[in-house]
């Protein structure tokens, strides 16, 4: 089964292609440019854009309803079609970049 790509404009900004991409200030990201000596979060699970979007105590005020693998990229696109949602994210991806030593443990 193929899927259509579109080269339509989307309209996201930094923070949403933070979360979306992985690419950011997420242990799990960081360790592959060896910049962390592990992917843990500081309340110790692995550190990935859904865990501190559904999981981390560190960020409970800004957690969405946890997804099922089967269904996370439908979760994802419901998300980036909320304009509440979206805002969510927004303020959950600043918080993770100016708090980032609250929430990574760094054992470098």
């Amino acid at each position: 089964m193929w899927t259509r790509v579109s080269n339509k404009p989307v309209g996201w900004n930094r923070e949403e292609i933070m979360f979306v991409t992985g690419h950011g200030p997420f242990p799990s990201y960081l360790l592959r440019f060896n910049l962390r000596t592990h992917d843990n979060c500081s309340c110790g699970e692995k550190g990935d854009p859904i865990h501190y979007a559904t999981k981390c105590p560190f960020t409970l005020s800004w957690h969405f309803q946890t997804p099922t693998v089967s269904l996370k990229l439908q979760w994802l696109k419901n998300i980036l079609t909320n304009n509440f949602s979206r805002t969510r994210l927004r303020l959950l991806m600043r918080f993770i970049c100016d708090e980032n030593n609250l929430i990574v443990e760094d054992n470098n």
